[in-house]
């Protein structure tokens, strides 16, 4: 009897794996295969559970599907940044005018084009392309040169840098203070 009502209810369907009878638009629709058999939510775990088994092959994935559509993302990304150009104009100026980071990094690639420091091979894996990494921010001419992947790695394991957020108080001059 159950059944019949169900048929007669086309606004509502039975998901396969929790067993819920749900609305339809719980479900997600598929252009050829109509709707499926899953609820939202459902399908969103078996997806999770999915990428969290086959990690590695769908890193590849994203990788090719990067690499095969380029312009796409490029063209995306530029319509982002000009539908949010103020934002990120803000951003930028706030981040250069507050962050020790920033002026720290100023002054490392200063000393590189100065020729007082000179951009070494990573010291993990000798990539060529590398970052200056500080291991603490109040020596802006002490670093370690690192390959993006080994400083992300650093950071991950060892987190933010000393010294990296401390907020340093301007002194007024001798001159100023008279």
């Amino acid at each position: 009897m159950q059944q019949l009502e169900m048929l007669e209810k086309t606004d509502e369907r039975r998901c396969c794996v929790c067993k819920e009878v749900k609305n339809e638009e719980e479900f997600t629709y598929h252009k050829k295969q109509g709707r499926q058999a899953q609820c939202k939510d459902c399908r969103k775990e078996l997806n999770k559970k999915y990428r969290e088994e086959n990690r590695e092959r769908c890193k590849a994935l994203r990788k090719k599907h990067r690499e095969e559509n380029r312009e796409l993302y490029r063209e995306s990304s530029k319509k982002h940044y000009q539908k949010n150009k103020e934002a990120y104009k803000e951003w930028a100026r706030d981040y250069v005018r507050s962050s020790i980071k920033a002026k720290v990094g100023k002054a490392a690639n200063y000393a590189i084009k100065t020729g007082k420091l000179i951009r070494q091979p990573c010291e993990e894996c000798g990539a060529e392309k590398v970052d200056a990494h500080h291991d603490d921010y109040a020596k802006p001419l002490a670093v370690r040169w690192l390959c993006r992947m080994h400083h992300k790695q650093w950071h991950a394991k060892h987190g933010e840098a000393p010294n990296a957020c401390t907020v340093r108080q301007w002194t007024p001059t001798k001159e100023l203070k008279s």
